[in-house]
């Protein structure tokens, strides 16, 4: 006789179901995947996953979200053990290509533009990336407070969005290694960061 599933705090299901979603999208795609494959990878019914989630769009968001704020806090954590401007852009990057290496094929379905995901998916995975290049633009701010505050936004995005496209090369070119792709990253950016870092 099968030992009864044992019942998880719900805040712990939840967890534990976005985590198994995670590796069911990364397997199968945003468009490949439905709610009876999450159901089925967590040993559980669609009735339960319901329960927590509306559709899979929420929960695709949901995984997103979690794998965001997980690369998000490593940028943070890399540059904030930095002074100077320059070693937080390099020690940022090499975390960010970390997180592109470590989880380079959660990268690709949840950032690299692999899951073929549209209307309201799309836009709030397009906010997502918003708001990371807006947590680069606190550290450009902290470290160069001379600078507008628009004008931090503005290099912010600028770098997040080169990062994002270098990335996306990177795994067309998986013999680079990651020190040389944090030397190319800083080599098309600090020049002129470095200019506008000095004016203060």
């Amino acid at each position: 006789m099968a030992e009864p599933r044992r019942r998880l705090a719900p805040e712990v299901r939840r967890a534990q179901l976005i985590a198994v979603a995670e590796d069911v999208f990364v397997q199968h795609g945003y468009q490949g995947t439905a709610i009876e494959d999450i159901a089925a990878a967590a040993g559980v019914t669609r009735t339960l996953v319901y329960k927590y989630f509306a559709d899979k769009d929420e929960i695709y968001l949901e995984c997103l979200r979690a794998a965001r704020d997980e690369l998000d806090r490593a940028i943070v954590a890399a540059a904030g053990g930095e002074v100077e401007i320059g070693a937080q852009l390099r020690a940022g990057f090499t975390a960010y290509y970390a997180f592109v290496r470590d989880r380079g094929t959660t990268w690709g379905v949840l950032f690299g533009g692999g899951a073929a995901v549209a209307g309201k998916v799309a836009a709030s995975a397009a906010e997502h990336r918003y708001q990371t290049a807006e947590v680069i633009a606190g550290l450009v701010r902290a470290a160069a407070p001379h600078v507008a505050e628009d004008a931090a936004s503005a290099y912010a995005h600028a770098i997040s969005g080169a990062a994002e496209q270098l990335a996306k090369w990177w795994r067309r070119h998986p013999d680079v290694e990651l020190e040389a792709m944090v030397e190319r990253t800083m080599d098309t950016l600090w020049t002129g960061l470095r200019t506008i870092a000095q004016e203060g």
